[in-house]
């Protein structure tokens, strides 16, 4: 074979590869969106803090501390 059909060759495969990445690629996308739309999402709620005898102003101070640290991240 000469360089020429060779190159067409790969050109080819080039273009059926990266066509077949992109269909599932879209229909990844679609199947995601119609699935996403016909599942409710799970709404959990949060558990309420048990304090056991805990000081309130501890919970207050140890929450300020913990949402000043996030905060500086």
């Amino acid at each position: 074979m000469d360089i020429e059909a060779l190159l067409l060759q790969s050109l080819q495969l080039l273009g059926l590869g990266m066509g077949a990445v992109f269909i599932i690629l879209v229909l990844m996308i679609v199947i995601i969106t119609i699935v996403a739309k016909i599942v409710p999402e799970e709404v959990t709620a949060l558990p309420a803090i048990k304090t056991h005898g805990v000081d309130p102003a501890h919970i207050a101070a140890i929450s300020a501390a913990i949402h000043q640290h996030r905060k500086k991240r």
